[in-house]
């Protein structure tokens, strides 16, 4: 696909989206592009929960679902978190519409190349941190449906809390083998051995190990609308705060 999205047209459009809970930061300028993280807070003493987008260039409904989520009303959560959001970490494969960076680098899996500006912007970022979870968004131009890959410690997994919600306004991809790994219903079975193979490669692995205990790739199917795929993020991140909200709040 040849597409080009103008990338100052988004810059606008974050702009235009920032509330008075939101503090705008340039992280670096990558391939001549500025990469933002917005903070949505309200509090300095409560917990900090990552939101990534666009770490994929061809994936756009992830950068989608970050805006959305500062043009949502999220006072209530602001109460007992704050918010970062990479807006979008790739912004060259965005623009060119490309799964990789200007180096031809699949960010995703370059966590161990110090070479990979992307990188060196998330590790400068999440330095000496850590977070209630991190919920990074992508989406998959061959699943039939959504899908995610989950890593927790010390508290039950709820992939499968995240899948309900998400299949009231999403096809689910029910395959019973996803990117060549065992699932069931939508979720991805964790695969520690896997993972700990991985260790050095894959971002969300990393930030799993070394920045929280709550780390979830979500994936939404290209095939469907973009309304639809933002809709099944926005489901997804609506039942992980949920669930980590205090007790009787």
């Amino acid at each position: 696909m040849s597409t080009r999205r103008d990338y100052a047209q988004l810059m606008e459009r974050v702009n235009g989206a920032l509330g008075a809970d939101c503090q705008l930061h340039t992280l670096a300028e990558i391939a001549g592009y500025p990469i933002v993280l917005v903070r949505r807070s309200l509090r300095d003493d409560v917990p900090t929960v990552l939101l990534t987008g666009g770490t994929h260039g061809d994936e756009p409904a992830g950068v989608e679902a970050a805006l959305a989520f500062l043009q949502r009303d999220v006072a209530d959560w602001l109460a007992h978190f704050s918010f970062e959001v990479i807006i979008c970490l790739n912004a060259h494969g965005y623009v060119h519409n490309t799964r990789h960076n200007a180096q031809d680098v699949d960010v995703n899996w370059a966590w161990g190349r110090d070479d990979v500006p992307e990188i060196r912007v998330v590790k400068d970022w999440v330095r000496d941190r850590r977070f209630e979870f991190v919920c990074d968004f992508h989406e998959d131009w061959e699943s039939p449906g959504f899908y995610l890959y989950e890593m927790r410690r010390g508290a039950p997994l709820m992939g499968t809390r995240v899948v309900a919600a998400v299949g009231r306004v999403c096809p689910l991809n029910l395959s019973s083998e996803i990117e060549g790994l065992p699932a069931v219903g939508g979720v991805v079975l964790p695969d520690e051995a896997r993972a700990k193979e991985l260790r050095g490669e894959g971002v969300p692995i990393e930030l799993f190990y070394g920045y929280t205990d709550h780390c979830l790739t979500v994936e939404t199917p290209t095939e469907q609308s973009m309304d639809v795929r933002v809709a099944a993020h926005m489901a997804a991140l609506d039942t992980v705060v949920a669930a980590h909200m205090p007790p009787g709040d």
